[in-house]
């Protein structure tokens, strides 16, 4: 979402719009679109809005989207996320990622869930400041 968004979308129906404005965009378009090309996004965003939470589809981490970064609800069964590797540059994901590509798991994408990144849009020279300024 951008810095000088006035408030974050309540709903789905109010980060569409946002997202129609140009106000919010897909999470680091502008630095990694492929870290976070998400499986039916373009259907998740056309899909109608239902009263509470259903599953929309099932994603798994394959091509096109093996770069996929999911954010999932999960339970202490699920690798382990190694939080040493937890900044920009670090591949913090990727570990767990990989694990959970060689377990074959699928990641259900539910038709009115979101999460908005604040504060601003990154871009790929902010990116490489931070990395630069924590060598």
């Amino acid at each position: 979402i951008q810095a000088n968004a006035t408030h974050l979308p309540e709903n789905k129906v109010e980060l569409v719009r946002m997202i129609e404005k140009g106000i919010v965009i897909p999470f680091h378009k502008q630095v990694c679109s492929s870290c976070h090309k998400i499986p039916y996004s373009r259907a998740w965003l056309k899909a109608e809005v239902k009263e509470g939470m259903h599953v929309i589809h099932v994603g798994k981490r394959v091509k096109p989207f093996q770069h996929w970064e999911p954010i999932y609800i999960g339970t202490n069964e699920e690798p382990w996320y190694d939080e040493r590797l937890s900044w920009e540059g670090r591949s913090d994901k990727m570990s767990q990622g990989y694990k959970m590509c060689l377990l074959d798991y699928e990641f259900r994408i539910l038709d009115n869930a979101f999460l908005v990144h604040r504060p601003g849009i990154k871009t790929k020279e902010q990116i490489k400041d931070m990395i630069g300024s924590k060598k």
